[in-house]
């Protein structure tokens, strides 16, 4: 985390997580016809984690000059759209008869959310370059 500000975003977003899943199962989870309270604190929690993460990493990627910046930063964006999308649509909605639509979006979505994490293969990090060039003279000496 590049901030104290994204680590406490994240924490709050963990903590409303936290809140949504153990409203899922209670009496008092609030329904809004297919829509419950633990839906909107599972979006809002999701995202308040997620997007701290997704800032640092594209600040990270953009200041080493990856290449094809649109994947590292638009498919991110794009699991994050599908994963709220899933779980907005009820879960009666299928595709296949083993899953339903939402469970494919949310599969998708966190499949797309993987790249924040993930460095573009073929990139030099040009500090592991530095350190290993200092480390082979330092050696010969």
């Amino acid at each position: 985390m590049a901030s104290k500000k994204s680590l406490v975003v994240s924490t709050i977003g963990i903590l409303v997580l936290f809140i949504g899943f153990l409203l899922y199962g209670s009496a008092q989870n609030v329904h809004w016809g297919s829509l419950k309270l633990s839906d909107v604190l599972t979006i809002i929690g999701g995202l308040l984690f997620i997007v701290p993460f997704y800032a640092v990493s594209v600040a990270m990627k953009k200041r080493n000059h990856v290449p094809n910046n649109w994947i590292w930063e638009g498919l991110p964006v794009v699991g994050m759209i599908l994963v709220v999308v899933g779980i907005l649509i009820p879960n009666s909605v299928g595709l296949f008869p083993l899953l339903s639509l939402p469970d494919i979006m949310y599969l998708i979505g966190c499949i797309l959310m993987l790249l924040i994490f993930v460095y573009p293969p073929q990139t030099v990090n040009e500090e592991i370059l530095e350190e290993d060039a200092k480390e082979m003279a330092d050696n010969d000496k």
